[in-house]
């Protein structure tokens, strides 16, 4: 069985990973996180447990710990963490030269499949509609706009047309994103297309978190072998389909 090492296992993904990881063929050598316990190490440089890989659903303040271990034990890690400065990003560019790494805003191959059909969407429908993206989250979620809604924006226009909220009326080419906090939400997203007689709507809600620890595992699993570099959710979709 494939061991698997969970940077902020006493969360609530690090939780679900762990509860489901036997499913995906792994078993839990241990884990990182603020509070240490049995297995539980918060000193990345006294961690003394063998793995193969390593899942990281925490914070971006714990990004160092991420990198040294991956670092010191050599081994591939999958990075579904949210709200990277530019710095730490870079930081995450300089780690896969040294290990393959996998990074994505969101694991869910759901967020995927509706990425690609509105990229689909936009190129047939074209100018005349206009872009906007609703997210929303439960009420403890940190980053505002979530990782995903940037992601699906990103694949829609450039950074400087991308509008959080929105303050009076709209210019053209933006894409507007909203967020909603609120209860136990755990993931919702909606892109909608406006056009002046017609509106197109892709979207996609995650009803449990098991669906990004299959991601994840799904990931590691890609991960094992490769070749030092950066990989993203494109490149684990492009391999499901027999493309790469």
């Amino acid at each position: 069985m494939k061991r698997v090492f969970i940077v902020g296992i006493n969360g609530k993904m690090g939780k679900v990973l762990t509860d489901v990881a036997p499913e995906y063929g792994y078993s839990v050598s241990g884990g990182y996180d603020a509070q240490p316990a049995a297995d539980v190490f918060s000193d990345a440089d006294k961690v003394n447990v063998e793995f193969d890989a390593i899942i990281d659903f925490s914070r971006p303040e714990a990004l160092p710990a991420v990198v040294a271990l991956a670092k010191k034990h050599k081994t591939p890690v999958v990075i579904a963490t949210t709200g990277y400065t530019d710095a730490q990003l870079k930081q995450i560019d300089e780690l896969s030269e040294s290990v393959p790494v996998f990074r994505s805003a969101n694991m869910s191959l759901g967020v995927a499949a509706a990425k690609a059909a509105a990229k689909t969407a936009q190129a047939i429908l074209g100018d005349a509609f206009d872009i906007e993206i609703v997210e929303k989250h439960h009420n403890q979620k940190a980053d505002s706009p979530s990782g995903t809604a940037l992601l699906l924006a990103d694949a829609l226009c450039a950074k400087d047309k991308q509008v959080f909220g929105r303050n009076g009326k709209r210019n053209a080419g933006e894409v507007g994103i909203v967020s909603v906090r609120g209860g136990g939400v755990v993931g919702e997203h909606e892109i909608g297309f406006y056009g002046s007689d017609e509106t197109v709507t892709v979207s996609h809600s995650a009803r449990s978190r098991r669906l990004f620890a299959a991601g994840a595992y799904k990931a590691a699993d890609y991960l094992l072998g490769k070749k030092s570099r950066l990989y993203d959710m494109d490149d684990l979709v492009a391999a499901l389909v027999g493309k790469r």
